[in-house]
């Protein structure tokens, strides 16, 4: 389902990328789309992506209250962050906006886990290794402005998907479950950035983390991250299950 709303998305917005403003109707009262715009402001989407997902949706054949309907059903229960399809739909319409934009692509490298010393660190342990990344990693390419979870969640090609698989990412980046961490190399950890006081204390309650350990959710890739080398730890903690919700 959330391939196919972001295909949906991209799909929809390459063949008519205008993104268009929806009027009152003649009675002075909203219309069915300015409704479900006003939904997707409210609960923290800009408005222009907010009027890209209407548009998909449009396209598709949805009109009047079918249509804010869908938007809502997709919404789910947003509050507790239990998504039942927008988030991908507004990843693919962002990514085709920022396309269109001129955005650039950023290329990286993954290491698989069973490629690196990913098993659980010893203290004072001291591991030296040489990988070979062109022969056992893996390239990914995303758009720069999307986070390394971005990519793994909504992503295009097989390098994403490959990503998606090894990483859970279960909390939708809100860093409250350590389920995204991955370990920069220590020649790309000063391009990448220290975290900061919040994220490092999550990546602390992480699977074995590393010195150069960063949240997926928190490293957005810019044009200074081409090339860069990524390893994936063997597990992760999921801290969500430690967090009590209201059924």
């Amino acid at each position: 389902v959330t391939m196919a709303l972001c295909r949906l998305g991209r799909r929809l917005l390459a063949s008519h990328p205008g993104i268009r403003s929806f009027s009152r109707t003649s009675c002075g009262q909203e219309s069915p789309e300015d409704k479900a715009i006003g939904f997707l402001v409210t609960i923290g989407h800009e408005r222009h992506i907010a009027v890209g997902v209407v548009d998909a949706l449009r396209e598709s054949g949805m009109t009047g209250g079918a249509l804010l309907s869908m938007v809502r059903q997709l919404a789910g229960r947003w509050e507790v962050g239990e998504d039942e399809g927008l988030e991908a739909l507004v990843a693919s319409v962002r990514q085709s906006l920022d396309l269109k934009a001129g955005k650039i692509g950023v290329k990286f490298w993954c290491i698989p886990p069973n490629c690196w010393a990913s098993g659980e660190a010893q203290e004072g342990e001291e591991k030296t290794e040489t990988i070979d990344v062109e022969k056992v990693g893996f390239q990914v390419e995303a758009l720069e402005g999307m986070s390394i979870t971005d990519v793994a969640k909504y992503g295009d090609g097989q390098g994403a998907s490959v990503l998606g698989e090894y990483l859970e990412c279960a909390c939708s980046g809100v860093m409250a479950c350590s389920t995204c961490q991955v370990v920069v190399d220590d020649e790309w950890f000063k391009a990448v950035g220290e975290p900061e006081e919040a994220e490092q204390d999550m990546l602390d309650l992480a699977f074995s983390p590393r010195e150069t350990s960063r949240l997926g959710c928190q490293v957005v890739l810019t044009s200074k991250l081409e090339g860069m080398v990524l390893k994936l730890p063997r597990g992760a903690n999921n801290m969500m299950d430690f967090i009590p919700f209201e059924g």
